[in-house]
C-alpha cells in the first residue's frame, strides 16, 4: 500500500481494478509445499470496489474473533478464527468510507487503526472510534512494539514511534515504507521494493533484503524451524521466503492477487491479505511467525489491567 496515491484512490474507482484478478488463488509452489506448508482461505468474498487494495489491517478480539480494515471503508468482525468464511457472515462495526482506514494493531487490550487521510486513532476492538492519537498525514503501515508499547507507523515522510498514552509522534527514520513488523530490537519495513530492518534503540539500519520481486509489502518473522526467515507479502499476488543470513529467495506461492499487509494470528499461522480474501498459510510441526498479538482469552485481563493507568495518564 504505497501512500502517494491514496487520495486518487479514495476519489476514482478505477476500471483496472473492477476488472482485476479479484478471483486470483495463491497457490503454493513445490518449493512451499516441500516445507510442509499449508495454505487456506480464511475468508473470502470481500467487495470489488474498484480501489487498489480491499481488506488490510487485521486484528483479533477478547472473544476470538478476527476484526478486518477494508480500506473502502469499512471494518467487519468475524465471530470466529475458522476458515472458509465469508464476508457476508461478518458484523460491520465502523465505517470510514473515504478516509481510507489502513492498518489495525493492538496494545495490550487497546485497538489502534492508521487512517491515510490523516491520523493514526484508537478504536474498539471491532473497530468503532474512540478517539484521535495522532494527526499524521498519509499514516499507513502499524505495527505495535511489545517490549515498549509504543507504535510504529509509515506515514508521509517516513516512519514515527507513537506514544499512545502520551498522544505524541517523533519521526525515527526518513524516507518511503509501507508494511512494517516487529521482531525482538528490529523493526522491519518494506522501502523501496525490499525489505530493510532497523535498530529499535539507534534506528541505525542493520538489514537490507535486496530486491524482492513483484512489489513487496507485508512482512513476518519465522520462528522454531523457520527461524532466520522473512515471509514477504508482494503486490503481484507471489508470496516470497527470504534466509535472512544468506539473503537467498524462495518462491512459496503464487498466482494470487494484490498482496498487501499480513497479520500473524496468535494459533501460529499467518493471515495474509489478497483483493478481495484473507488466505492462511500453516507450518509444518515446529515452524511458526512471530507475533505481538496476546492469546484471544488473555485480551481482556491485559486490557482491565492497564485500562486504569492508561485513563490517568490521557487525563494528565
Amino acid at each position: 500500500m504505497q501512500i502517494k496515491n491514496w487520495i486518487v484512490r479514495i476519489i476514482a474507482i478505477s476500471a483496472m481494478g473492477m476488472a482485476g484478478t479479484a478471483n486470483a488463488i495463491l497457490t503454493l509452489t513445490a518449493a512451499g509445499t516441500s516445507q510442509g506448508f499449508s495454505l487456506t482461505t480464511f475468508a473470502s468474498g470481500f467487495p470489488a470496489t474498484g480501489y487498489c487494495c480491499g481488506p488490510l489491517g487485521i486484528g483479533f478480539t477478547p472473544s476470538g474473533g478476527v476484526t478486518v480494515v477494508d480500506y473502502a471503508g469499512p471494518v467487519v468482525t468475524f465471530a470466529t478464527d475458522t476458515d472458509n468464511q465469508l464476508y457476508s457472515s461478518a458484523t460491520v462495526g465502523a465505517n470510514y468510507s473515504g478516509l481510507a482506514p489502513v492498518g489495525f494493531a493492538q496494545v495490550g487490550g487497546n485497538y489502534y487503526m492508521t487512517l491515510q487521510s490523516g491520523s493514526v486513532i484508537q478504536t474498539t476492538a471491532t473497530g468503532a472510534y474512540i478517539r484521535t492519537v495522532v494527526p499524521l498525514g498519509g499514516a499507513t503501515g502499524l505495527v505495535a512494539d511489545p517490549a515498549t508499547g509504543k507504535l510504529y507507523v509509515s506515514a508521509s515522510g517516513g516512519i514515527y514511534r507513537i506514544d499512545p498514552v502520551a498522544n505524541t509522534s517523533v519521526l525515527v527514520i526518513g524516507g518511503g515504507f509501507d508494511g512494517l513488523s516487529v521482531s525482538g530490537s528490529t523493526l522491519y519495513a518494506e522501502g523501496g521494493g525490499q525489505i530493510l530492518g532497523y535498530n529499535t534503540t539507534t534506528f541505525a539500519n542493520t538489514y537490507a533484503s535486496g530486491g524482492i520481486p513483484g512489489g513487496p509489502d507485508g512482512v513476518a518473522i519465522g520462528t522454531g524451524s523457520l527461524a532466520n526467515l522473512l515471509f514477504i507479502n508482494s503486490n503481484d499476488g507471489t508470496f516470497w521466503e527470504q534466509d535472512i543470513t544468506t539473503h537467498v529467495l524462495t518462491l512459496l506461492a503464487t498466482g494470487g492477487s494484490r498482496g498487501d499487509f499480513v497479520q500473524v494470528d496468535p494459533n501460529g499461522s499467518l493471515l495474509i491479505t489478497q483483493t478481495d480474501s484473507i488466505m492462511r498459510l500453516t507450518a509444518a510441526s515446529g515452524g511458526g511467525f512471530e507475533t505481538s498479538v496476546p492469546e484471544p482469552g488473555t485480551l481482556a485481563l491485559v486490557g482491565l489491567a492497564i485500562a486504569g493507568l492508561g485513563l490517568r495518564r490521557r487525563k494528565n
